[in-house]
Order: C-alpha cells, then sequence, then structure tokens
C-alpha cells in the first residue's frame, strides 16, 4: 500500500524500550547577572535529546535610572546577545552577534512562533502580562510610574526562549549525545539599550510620557535562570545497531544545521559589503536600524496602532486619526524598544503630510552578479522577502508598519524547502572569496548614518566519527 497517501493506508508503527525524562540544568554559576554578562551550562550525556525543546528558563526585571522611571523588558529573546556551542572544547557554532535583531528579523516574518505567555512577545506599557499590576499606577502618575519587575523566589521563573539557531534547526532534531563529547552551552546577555528608558506610562509627550526617553539608561537583571531538557532512550536495540551500521559503511554520521554571519556596517546611504566561504550560502538578510538605536530611548510605537490610552485617562480620546480602522490596529498600542525596530533607509517615510515619497531601489550583489536580476523597489522587495523565507504573510498588518518598524530585506539562493529536504543546494563560496554588496542602485536619496546588520545563512554540517570524534563543516 505504500503507492497511496496516508490517508488510504492501514498502519502502525511500533517503538520497544522507549523511556522519556526531562531535566532541569543547573548554569555553572548562579548569582544574577547584568548586561554583557554571559552563563554557562552542560547538557545531559549518553542520551538522545529533543534540541528544538530545550528551553532557557529565567526570571528578569528592568532597573529604574534617573527621570527614566517606566523602565519596561522587551521581548525575552532580545535579552540574548550570542550563544555559542562547544562539544569537548571544540567549537561547533560560535554563535552569531546579534542573534536578538536576527530573531526579530525572523520573528517579523513569522518564520518562528513565540508563545505569548512565556515568551514576553509584546512590550508591557502600563499593565503586567504576568500579573496584572499596573505599573504606572492611577492614569499613570508619575509618582506611582514604576520599572518592571518580577519575583525569583520560590525558584520562579516568567521567561522561556530557545537556545537559537543551532538548537532549533539542527536535523536529525533528536541528537544522539552518546556520540559527541559533552556539549557545553554559552549564553551572553545583550547589554542595556534593549530596555526601553520612558519616562512614565502615559503615551503623551512630557514628564510622563513612555515614548519619550529620561535622563539616563534604564538597566536589567537576570536571575534563577536554568536549562529545561527533555531526553530520550529507546532500547530495543534496532536503533543502535542502525546507527552502528550507518557509521561502519560510511565512517560517520551527518546533522546538519542552519548557521548564520553576521555583519554591521554604518549605512552610508549607497552600499554596503561583506564577504563569505560558506559550502552552501542559502540566504542573505539585511535590516536597518536608524541612527542612535543604541542610545537612551523611550519605547517606539509600532505605525498604524492605537497610541492613546483608553478614554479618560487624561481627557485624551480612544482613536487617533492615524489608526488603521481594523480590528488589530484598533486594539491597542504596540511598541518595540528601539534595537528591535527596523526601519526602511528612506530619507523620509510616507506620511500623511507626504503620502507618496519615491522608494529607493535595492540590489544585492555577489561577485557582480546581481540577486534578484532587476532593481527592485521596497515594496517588491516585501514579496521577494516572504518568497525568501517561504511565508504567505508576516507579522506586519500595513505596508507602513513594515516600513517604520519590521522592514526585512532577504534573497534567497537555494531550493525551496531544502531544509525539510536536509539537502544543501545553496552557492558554494568555497575557494572564491565571495564578494556580497548591497546598494541602493537608482541614486535615490536614503537616510544615511543608520545600522545596517546583513546576516549570511549557511547549511553546516557536523560529522560524528567513531570514538566521539567531530568534524564540522562551515
Amino acid at each position: 500500500m505504500s503507492n497511496f497517501p496516508q490517508y488510504l493506508q492501514y498502519f502502525c508503527r511500533e517503538f520497544a524500550g522507549v523511556s522519556t525524562a526531562t531535566f532541569r540544568v543547573p548554569p555553572q554559576a548562579s548569582a544574577a547577572l547584568e548586561a554583557h554578562r554571559s552563563m554557562t551550562f552542560n547538557l545531559p550525556t549518553n542520551t538522545l535529546v529533543s534540541m528544538k525543546d530545550v528551553r532557557l528558563v529565567f526570571s528578569a526585571s528592568a532597573v529604574a535610572n534617573g527621570t527614566s522611571k517606566a523602565a519596561r523588558l522587551p521581548k525575552a529573546s532580545a535579552l540574548i546577545e550570542k550563544i555559542s556551542v562547544t562539544a569537548g572544547g571544540i567549537s561547533v557554532d560560535a554563535g552569531v552577534q546579534n542573534q536578538n535583531a536576527l530573531q526579530q528579523a525572523l520573528d517579523n516574518m513569522k518564520v518562528r512562533e513565540v508563545d505569548p505567555v512565556d515568551s514576553h512577545s509584546q512590550m508591557y506599557r502600563n499593565v503586567s502580562g504576568v500579573s496584572l499590576a499596573k505599573f504606572g499606577g492611577a492614569n499613570g502618575v508619575a509618582a506611582n510610574t514604576v520599572a518592571e519587575t518580577y519575583t525569583s523566589n520560590n525558584n520562579a521563573t516568567q521567561f522561556s526562549v530557545s537556545l537559537g539557531n543551532f538548537f532549533e534547526t539542527i536535523s536529525p532534531n533528536m541528537l544522539d549525545l552518546s556520540l559527541i563529547a559533552e556539549i557545553q552551552v554559552q549564553i551572553f546577555l545583550a547589554g542595556n539599550a534593549v530596555i526601553t528608558s520612558g519616562k512614565g506610562a502615559l503615551i503623551a509627550t512630557g514628564a510622563n510620557s513612555f515614548i519619550e526617553a529620561g535622563n539616563a539608561q534604564a538597566t536589567y537583571t537576570v536571575s534563577n535562570y536554568q536549562l529545561l531538557v527533555p531526553c530520550y532512550s529507546i532500547n530495543d536495540g534496532t536503533y543502535q545497531k542502525v546507527l552502528g551500521a550507518r557509521m561502519n559503511d560510511v565512517g560517520y554520521l551527518e546533522c546538519m544545521w542552519k548557521g548564520y554571519d553576521s555583519f554591521s556596517d554604518t549605512w552610508n546611504g549607497s552600499t554596503t559589503r561583506c564577504a563569505s566561504a560558506a559550502s552552501s550560502l542559502d540566504k542573505i538578510i539585511t535590516v536597518w536600524r536608524s541612527d542612535g538605536y543604541n542610545g537612551v530611548k523611550g519605547a517606539i510605537p509600532i505605525a498604524g496602532t492605537n497610541k492613546l490610552l483608553q478614554k479618560g485617562d487624561s481627557g485624551e480620546a480612544l482613536i487617533e486619526a492615524d489608526v488603521l480602522d481594523q480590528p488589530d490596529c484598533r486594539g491597542g498600542a504596540e511598541f518595540l524598544c528601539a534595537p528591535m525596530n527596523f526601519t526602511a533607509p528612506m530619507a523620509a517615510l510616507p506620511s500623511s503630510g507626504a503620502p507618496n515619497p519615491q522608494e529607493p531601489e535595492l540590489q544585492y550583489a555577489i561577485n557582480s552578479v546581481q540577486y534578484p536580476q532587476f532593481s527592485a523597489p521596497l515594496s517588491q522587495w516585501y514579496q521577494l522577502t516572504k518568497d525568501a523565507f517561504e511565508v504567505n504573510s508576516t507579522q506586519s498588518k500595513s505596508y507602513i508598519e513594515y516600513l517604520s518598524n519590521r522592514f526585512v530585506m532577504a534573497v534567497s539562493l537555494n531550493l525551496p524547502q531544502s531544509t525539510l529536504l536536509r539537502a544543501k543546494s545553496g552557492l558554494d563560496c568555497r575557494g572564491s572569496n565571495s564578494f556580497i554588496t548591497t546598494s541602493n542602485v537608482t541614486g535615490v536619496t536614503m537616510a544615511a548614518n543608520a545600522n545596517v546588520l546583513t546576516y549570511l545563512e549557511s547549511s553546516r554540517v557536523m560529522r560524528l566519527g567513531a570514538g566521539r570524534t567531530l568534524q564540522v563543516i562551515l
């Protein structure tokens, strides 16, 4: 019946000797951490681990500073700057700098779904999503405005995040750690700039504004951090024989994952450049952050959503003139912290006063070969980027939101669904030192001095040999 689809087949698979366990792995040191510090964990050995289900759980709190009383936490993943993975002291995945910005770009394109219950996926302005406690007090009175804080008493953890690209994309996902030396994971925390430093809980400008910065950068602390690791065992003898036979025939077992290299530059309005020597370059991803993104900043409101308080708070109306007349925009304000706010590098974004500014045309080039093969304006890059990520829609609810808050530009260089096929089909850059440029090809004036981040996605292979030998092919 193998020629028929599954809904017409009658069959059953049976696995004997299966056992499961979930461990809470403590760090090597457990003191509370501040910005730019790191934590280290050692994974269990001699067990099957579901890598994509490994989670870092922790408690975090923002700390007010000066007149920056409304210190707020961003999305939980924004607190993680980089994650590196080693096995027996050998670097498997060195991690990617600005991983939090990469995670935000993937979230913007709906590549990875996050759970609002424990991922702090939205920024809380006035009411905590954990306890419903009001941060701003009655009508956000300045004297009652407090920073966003949570307790770690009695082993409490409010937030949970995945361990980045290696753990999320390694295939096979069920990794047999008896075949590899002990895996050590080191997690580096981001700088304090991801914490918003607003003055208060109100949206309006003034001494109690949420979007207006105070006089000092707010900070944060992370405590009670641990790993939750789901482990499995199949002791029917067959699984081990299959692995042994494969290793005897080929000499090794292969695992594959998506790795990233990052490049940061100051956008001059014309071009930025990077290079790659990857064996399978799959995707180029670029985002822009406005000049001064890492300074003392209040929250950045998402364009098109209701930026005002509910009617009656300080006499402000419920709906503004520039709020889109659709339910998901009228329901309430949405915000991003400045380092996670990606803005198209236009000289002037569309507005009610200038609804049709001229869009620049951007293009990638690899050793002077253009991708795509035409000059694309930003509106067409939206579709090209969806095609690159193989998604039908994104987080953006409007084009202005895409340009103002969630601008991601990407091109794919591999076959569709290569990840599912576990196939390396990207551009082979070995031996050529391929130079990659992102250029303004039409000369339309663009915003200058923005921070431009370029991420190069590649398929990487880890070969596991006899005696726990290891080879990594980038």
